[in-house]
Order: structure tokens, then sequence, then C-alpha cells
């Protein structure tokens, strides 16, 4: 590798030298570049290159961008800033410098600049000439404290360069503020201690008695291995004023808004090279691995008499194989193993992931054009990348032996000292107050009533904001900060991993009220009410009066036992409301005063609704308490409605009609228990703060439930349309049937009907939260999903020699991963949402892309094949990519094997739509999968016309038959209607449970 034309070092005279250099190249950036080919400034030189990287990783969903950035840099999706507006933005950048933050430290600025100097990460440029240089923005620079780690294992003081992209000197101006969002992929590393504490507690509930090691890699300086394009390396200049210097990016800078996913393209798929690794067969790690890997420290294991934990049991499924898993956080690659005796995985553990960097980053020289150090941290491979019992990740302590997370001692030593020093002053600046509510939601990762008391601290941190000094602390906020102080010692003692897994829950409640009562039940016990007495009626909302229902019920339970420390409860309402503010309040208690001099928000009915979720979320943590609330239609709340609302009824008789109507809903032992009077008193109190308000005022209902054979069953309404769960997401993804769920439910005792909105709505949510996006583990029967086994991304032959012995086998696995029980989409269900494959009118589409022809790949042997090739259907592989799903999803990959059925393989029948749609005239990759030829003219199947088809055939069958009408029909879930056609069928439901699905199903 040559030197690069370029100076890098931070002097004035080289700043000069690199002027004439660009222009030389007439300030063409991209010609400057482009002939520095074979230099540390090519496009990708901290990688190897694409033709050695293609072979290996070509069928992974994430390639095709990696590759992108390692040929052409990365590039920014960005709307044009205008030339005037560039300019004069430009021009009060010059003149305004960096913030005040690096300003007071012009030394240590210096040092880190001259640190991106140093490794060619920036070009130093004469400040006075940079407006020479067509289209360069200008944005300023701040130091961010941080802690790092050393080589001895010891927490040290970091201070990192921050480049602020935000900063907006014309409104809209700045590069973050001009990011397309929905060009950038999608970024999932935010999940990742989720599903690592999902992942041990399935594997600690597996295996109940063997120990569990964890490992930790870091990437060195993980942004500044990425280059940027040329067009978007002229958007992030800097300036160190003092020195009269200007410097322009080469890399990812630290504050751009596409960096975390551009470079987690990378690290997600070196993440899960590092698993195919881990889990394949062939693999010594004795004899293939990293040069480093000597650098790894040995295993440590906790005391033999450390208690092993007990992992309960999940409402997921979380894949699990002793050989282990990887996960990613941003540049940090967290690794666990089982270790089972007389296996390696213990060593496989600690050298996959080093071999996975190894493979992917290009190897030292050992004379580098420019200082250039190792891609993995190295000072951090010899104090953190040993497999160990107990280890820190993430900024959290992990005993891996008995399930128990906690806050490391330095950590919430510096944060209670400092809540004692704010409490001592009296007095908080903004930003100090903002770095604590910035650590008490990090606390929230693993106790998440802490965002219950939360509103009043964002309350101050709005009015700091507003002042230049610092602001009096009044007494609630100092009540909350006491609080906090005790929940950090809390998090510091440790908390139970059970607790933040998404579990099965064991107590199931079911809550109701109305103006006039509160009821409830515990689906397996009894039931209770409470009528208001009538000088406390029409005080509370009914969404407060619904709250106040769902606390009754675990107050209930702890007061006579039925609840005890560790256990998980589902509290289900049918107000959407109150099931929310069991997961988090945000209440503020500041009356809200409109234009007009109106108050839009009653103060007393916020502070009430904050007090209540706040001795209630205090109640869960001290009882060690696993919560998941969920809301469900009223009209299945039957129950619970009448415990709410029938005061004509005493005890006895509302028991025996509820078991004679409602008998599905309630257990054989149901009966109406009358509630202590600690709880009635505590009612009593809370409606008491509050006044009567007429326009709560309303006239009595009673349901309907035994009055009469014409009778509905209840005088409720469906209120709602949406379902909300305690984990709210922006994508979807069904991990295993619902069946299943319900007869795992069944079997812990539960009458799966009831808990039915739950785990329906579990059962959709991402997978992600719980376990990587991307494929199963090598010898395990995958999941229910619509993903493949994890080698079907690496299908490719090894033309890399080092990774010969890894990939050698990859048909012979293929064909092994089929004969597992692959998920295999069926013919019906390979087209699953209607937008995504028939032309729906723009008002429908919201936010879906319609599959096109150059979405769909075929490949055999690891090589791609062409549309057009006769043997198309022999293929092995179909890759089916999904550009924009509705729940924000971009690029999202689905590889499928061929089945070998011969009417439900996916592959054939994408086959044999790719061979129809190519045989017309003028159709190229761009053309959609709806696309038909009717009468010799290209027209498109659309949602109307297969509504109008299942409409007809209700129509032919007959509706009394069916028992659906014309109108409950569409295409909004179709997969459902292809699946009941399976299962009506000669499948009977295999090929339905084994079937794949969309990110949106």
């Amino acid at each position: 590798m040559r030197k690069p034309e370029f100076t890098f070092e931070l002097t004035r005279e080289a700043a000069e030298k690199n002027f004439l250099v660009l222009r030389r190249y007439g300030f063409d950036l991209e010609k400057a570049l482009l002939a520095h080919s074979g230099t540390p400034l090519e496009y990708g030189s901290e990688f190897r290159s694409t033709s050695e990287l293609e072979p290996l990783l070509k069928l992974h969903p994430l390639w095709p961008h990696m590759k992108s950035i390692l040929q052409d840099g990365s590039v920014f999706p960005l709307t044009d800033l205008d030339e005037d507006t560039r300019t004069a933005d430009l021009e009060e950048a010059l003149v305004r410098g960096n913030h005040k933050g690096a300003k007071d430290k012009p030394v240590l600025l210096k040092k880190l600049f001259g640190k991106d100097v140093i490794h060619g990460y920036t070009v130093p440029l004469p400040l006075e000439k940079l407006t020479r240089i067509p289209g360069v923005v200008i944005a300023p620079v701040n130091i961010q404290a941080q802690n790092t780690i050393n080589e001895f294992g010891q927490i040290i003081a970091k201070d990192r360069l921050t480049h602020d992209q935000s900063f907006d000197f014309t409104p809209g101006s700045s590069v973050n503020s001009r990011v397309i969002e929905e060009e950038l992929l999608p970024v999932r590393y935010g999940h990742c201690i989720k599903r690592i504490i999902n992942w041990l507690v399935a594997a600690r509930r597996k295996y109940p008695n063997t120990k569990i090691f964890g490992c930790k890699v870091d990437w060195k300086s993980a942004y500044r291995r990425v280059h940027l394009a040329w067009q978007t390396a002229l958007q992030t200049c800097t300036q160190l004023p003092e020195e009269d210097i200007a410097f322009l990016a080469l890399r990812l800078t630290f504050g751009g808004s596409p960096c975390p996913a551009e470079w987690c393209t990378i690290s997600e798929l070196a993440t899960d090279l590092a698993n195919a690794i881990l889990h394949h067969p062939d693999w010594v790690p004795s004899e293939l691995h990293s040069p480093l890997i000597d650098s790894v420290p040995a295993r440590v294991d906790l005391p033999d008499e450390v208690p092993f934990g007990i992992g309960k049991e999940l409402a997921v499924d979380v894949p699990v194989n002793s050989r282990g898993t990887s996960d990613i956080f941003v540049d940090d690659i967290l690794a666990n193993a089982v270790d089972l005796p007389g296996s390696d995985n213990v060593e496989r553990c600690a050298g996959a992931t080093l071999l996975s960097i190894h493979t992917i980053a290009r190897p030292l020289l050992a004379h580098e054009p420019i200082p250039r150090e190792s891609m993995a941290a190295l000072d951090k491979l010899l104090a953190e990348a040993g497999p160990e019992e107990r280890k820190i990740m993430l900024g959290w302590v992990l005993n891996f032996r008995s399930l128990i997370i906690s806050l490391p001692e330095n950590k919430a030593t510096a944060w209670s000292n400092e809540i004692s020093e704010m409490l001592k002053e009296g007095k908080t600046q903004s930003k100090r107050l903002e770095r604590n509510i910035g650590r008490f939601v990090n606390i929230g990762m693993i106790l998440p009533y802490v965002h219950h008391f939360l509103a009043r601290l964002r309350t101050l941190l709005k009015h700091a904001k507003k002042r230049r000094s610092a602001i009096p602390i009044p007494p609630p906020v100092r009540e909350d900060l006491l609080l906090m102080d005790k929940i950090i010692v809390r998090a510091k003692n440790g908390i139970d991993m059970n607790n933040l897994a998404y579990r099965l829950p064991n107590i199931v409640f079911r809550n109701d009220s109305c103006p006039f009562g509160l009821g409830g039940y515990n689906v397996r016990a009894a039931g209770w009410r409470w009528i208001i007495p009538p000088d406390l009626r029409f005080r509370a909302t009914n969404n407060l009066l619904e709250h106040l229902a769902n606390i009754v019920s675990i107050k209930l339970g702890l007061f006579d036992g039925s609840i005890s420390k560790g256990d998980c409860v589902l509290s289900m309402s049918d107000s959407i409301v109150s099931t929310s503010w069991l997961r988090k309040s945000n209440f503020d208690e500041e009356p809200d005063v409109l234009e007009d001099g109106t108050v839009k928000m009653d103060p007393l009915q916020a502070e009430v609704r904050a007090m209540v979720a706040r001795e209630h979320a205090l109640t869960m943590m001290e009882n060690e308490i696993c919560e998941f609330a969920q809301w469900f239609p009223g009209v299945h709340n039957e129950v619970a409605d009448a415990l709410s609302r029938d005061d004509d009824r005493d005890n006895e008789t509302l028991t025996n009609i509820l078991k004679s109507h409602c008998a599905e809903q309630v257990s054989e032992h149901f009966k109406i228990v009358q509630l202590p009077s600690e709880i009635v008193v505590w009612l009593t109190s809370v409606l008491q703060m509050l006044p009567v308000r007429e326009q709560l005022r309303e006239q009595h209902t009673r349901t309907k439930i035994g009055r009469g054979p014409d009778s509905p069953s209840t005088s409720k309404q469906l209120e709602y349309t949406t379902t909300l769960t305690s984990t709210t997401s922006s994508g979807t993804k069904k991990l295993e049937s619902l069946e299943l769920l319900h007869k795992r439910c069944e079997k812990e005792g539960f009458p799966a009907h009831l808990t039915k909105p739950w785990l329906k709505q579990l059962s959709e949510m991402p997978s992600h939260m719980w376990r990587r996006p991307f494929g199963t583990m090598i010898g395990e029967t995958p999941p229910s999903t619509r993903t493949g086994s994890l080698q079907d991304f690496y299908l490719g032959s090894s033309e890399p020699t080092e990774m010969q012995t890894l990939l050698q086998n990859n048909r012979k696995q293929s064909q092994h991963a089929s004969s597992k029980s692959s998920p295999i989409p069926t013919k019906q269900n390979s087209n699953e949402q209607s937008c995504e494959y028939l032309k729906v009118p723009q008002a429908e589409k919201r936010r879906t892309d319609i599959i096109r022809l150059g979405d769909i790949r075929f490949y055999h042997e690891g090589t791609q094949i062409p549309h057009d090739h006769p043997l198309l259907d022999r293929a092995e592989v179909v890759s089916i990519t999904f550009r924009k799903q509705k729940k924000d999803e971009k690029y999202d990959t689905v590889n499928q094997l061929a089945s070998g059925d011969s009417v439900l393989c996916p592959l054939k029948a994408w086959a044999a739509l790719v061979r129809r749609i190519r045989s017309y005239p003028g159709t190229n990759d761009d053309t959609p999968v709806s696309t038909v030829l009717i009468n010799g003219h290209i027209t498109h199947v659309t949602s109307k016309i297969l509504v109008d088809a299942l409409e007809g055939a209700i129509e032919a069958v007959g509706r009394d038959r069916i028992g659906i009408q014309k109108g409950e029909v569409g295409t909004h879930s179709i997969r459902s209607g292809a699946a009941m056609a399976m299962y009506l069928g000669e499948d009977g439901g295999q090929a339905t449970h084994s079937s794949g699905t969309s990110e949106n199903k």
C-alpha cells in the first residue's frame, strides 16, 4: 500500500500542502480520492477487498449495502442545500467557532484533533481558504467526557471529540436536519441487552446446573473504519480556529445521525458471521483462529458456593444451542456459551468473534503508510475478552450463573454522590440535570418502574434550559431525587433477569370500572368489587378508575398471598389508557394554560394520577414482581364489568350468575371476596383528594347478564380498535404460532382464550426484541419464523484461503438444514401482505413498497441464477427483499430453501411467477409482481380485484355455510386466509405451522 499525497500532520504547513494537492485536482474531492487508489484513502481500505469477501458474504441481506460502502464510501441520504444557504451558514460558522465545552479546553481539543489527523481520519486544510472549496459545510465540535477500560481492567476517564451535525445555523440546514430517514437501514442494537437477557434465561432453564460464560470484543475506533463518500465528506468539516486549521472528515463522524445505521451494516453482518463460525460443525478453534487469540485472557469461574439461578418459562421461543450466541451493540460484540462437559463451547465463544473480525478486516501491514491500529481493540481485549461467568456488558454486571444483573459499584457510587451534591446545593444546572435523567433512564433498563418518577425531573429540566443560572430544586423533585438514590442502591444490589425477560405470566387479572364501582378477578381464583359511596362518585375520570381497579387487584393479591416475590402478573383491562399507565406514566403536574387563558389539563387530576402510579411502581419494585399490561375489547370483559356495575346483586347471587352465564371466563373455584379495610381506606383517600366534577356525572347502567333471554351479555361497548402491550415497537414479526402459545398457556393452567389478546400481540411483536434478527442456530429445530437457517446467508464458495476449512461443506449443510424442518413458506403464504404483492390505491400504500422482479433472486451452489435460466425452478435458494414494510423495516431479505414439495414449494412458486412476468414485453427488474397480461395489455392485479373475488366466493358458497358476510373480508391479513385454506385442505395445518412469514406478519 502506497503513501497518499496528502500530509496527515496537525501543522499549518501540512494544511497548506494539502490545499495545494486539492487544487491540483481542481478542488474536486471526487477526483482526488479516486486518484488515491491503493492508499489508506481508498474507499474500504480498512477491510479486505470486496472480491475476497463476496464469495463468503454475498447471500447475507446486508452484503449489498456493505459492498456499496466498501466500494463507494458511505453516502448520507440528504436533501439538497441551496447554495445561498450553504454560503451564509459557512460564513456564520467561521465567525461562531466551536461550542463552549471545546473552546474552554484548547489543549485537549488540539490533542483530540491531532489523533484523528495522524490516523488519516481527517485532512487538515487552511481555515481561511475553506470557502474556496465548493460544497463544504462546517459544524461545531464539542468534547464529551466518558469512561473506558484499560488493559489492566481499570476504569479510566476518556474524552471524545463530538461533531454537532444537528446544529442549525439556518433552520433545517444542518446535515442531520436534512437526513432522509426512510432511506436508512434499520438499527436494531437498541434491544441488545433485552435479547441477551432472554437468551440467558432460556439457556439457564434448558441447562439448569451448567455454567454459562460470556465474552466481549470491542471494535477499535469503529466509526473511523468506514470511509465517507466524497459528496458526504464535503459536508462534515470542522475547525480549530486557534490554529487557523479546518478539517475535512474522511470517515464516519461522532455526530452524524446516519452513522449508526451505516456502521451497523458492517457490525451486524460481522456478528452474524461470528454466529455462523461459532456453530459450524467443521470449525476447530485450535486450527483456525485469529492471530490475536493468544491475547484473550483465561476463563474465570465463579466460586463453587455461588448458587445457580432458576430460568423461568418464557412466553416467547428463544432458540438455545449450547454453543451459544453472539450479539452486537454498536461496536461491542457480546457472546455467551454453555460450558457442557467435554465440549469446546467456551473456547469457541472466545474465538469466533475475533475470527469474524479478522476475516473481514484488512490485516495490519508491517509498514503502514499511515499509523493504523488493529480492528479489535487490543487494550480492551486484554481486559474484557476472556470468558467469565460474571462480566460487565453494556455498562451492567451480568452474573450468568445466578441470573442477576446489577449496576457496577463505581457507577453507583459516582451517581449517588452527584445526587447528594445536588441536594446539598439545593440547585442545579440544566446540563447536570439532563445528565442525571439520562442515568435514570439507563437504570430503567433493569428497573422499568423508574419511568414513573421522571415527569417532575423533566419538567424542572424544561425550565432549567430557559435559564443561564442554576435553578432551585423544589421539594417534590427533592423527593424524587432521594428516591432515585435508593433506586441506585437497588440496582447495585442486583435484579433478577427473569423479571426483565418476556415471561409467561403465572397470574392473570381482568379488571373494569364505571363511575359507580370497581371490580376485578383472578382468572384462576377469586373476584372482588367495590361500590363507590355516593359522596365519592363523579370525582375521578373513568381512566383513573380503571387504573385504580388494576392496582387494587394486585394489592389484594399481595394481601391474601396469591402474589409473591418473583411472580409474573398480566393485568388486563378494556381501557387502553389505564393499561399504558401501568407501564409508564409521564404526568405533567403543571397546569396547561392555553393562549386564551383556559386550563387544558387539571393539575390536581395529574397529581393524583402521578401519586397512584408512583405508589404502584414502588410496590412492584419492592416485591420484585414482573408485570405486563394488556388492553382487550370491553365486550369480552363481562365478568369484571358485572363486578363493577351490578350493585343490585349480592355476592352470592352474582357469583352464581357469572358461573352460569360466563363459565368460560371464570374458574370453578370462583367466588367474590370482600376488600380488606386497608385497601378500602386507600381508595377512599384517593377519591377524597378530588372534587366532584359535574361533567363526569352520568346515569348508572347495570349489565344485562342473566336479566332476560334476549338481552345482550353486557352494556359495555367496544371503545378502541388498537391493542397495547407492555412493549411498543415499530415492527412485527411472528415468532411462534398463536396455537403453540395457547398450548403453553394451558399447560400452566391458564384458560388460553382469556389471555388470547396478550398472547396474540406478543406473538406478533418484532422478534429482534428477544433474539438475533438473522437466522437460527445450526443443530436446532428453527422456530416458526420466515427466516431460514443462518448458514443460508453463507452458501458461497470460500475463496479466501483461511476460510476454506470453514465453508467447504456448505452444500451439505444446506441439505442438512432442509432435513431439520427449516421454515419453508408455502405457495399460498409466500405472498402475505396485500400491499407487498398487489397494486393498491395510494391512500392504502402507507409505508409498504410492492415487491418487484429485481427483489427476487435465485441461487444454486452459491451462484446467482439469472431469471431466464432454463433450470430456474431447480435452484436451491430464493431470496426476496422487502424494500420497505409498514412497520419501518427496510430492505429485509427472506432466504428460503427449495422444499421439494410438488405443490407447496416457495422456490417453484416464485420461479413460475418470475417466468410468467418476464415473458411479457417490456418488463424489467422494476416490474411489480402484480403485473399480468390481459388481452395483450399490461395491467395489474389490484386489491379491489382480490376483494371482489373473495366476496364472489362468499356468494357462491353461501354466507350461511361460511359464516361471514361480504363486507367482512379484505386483504389486510390475506395470509390468514391462505392459512385457513391450507388447514381445511389436505395439509391439516402442518405446512401452516412450519411456514415463514414476512416482517409485517
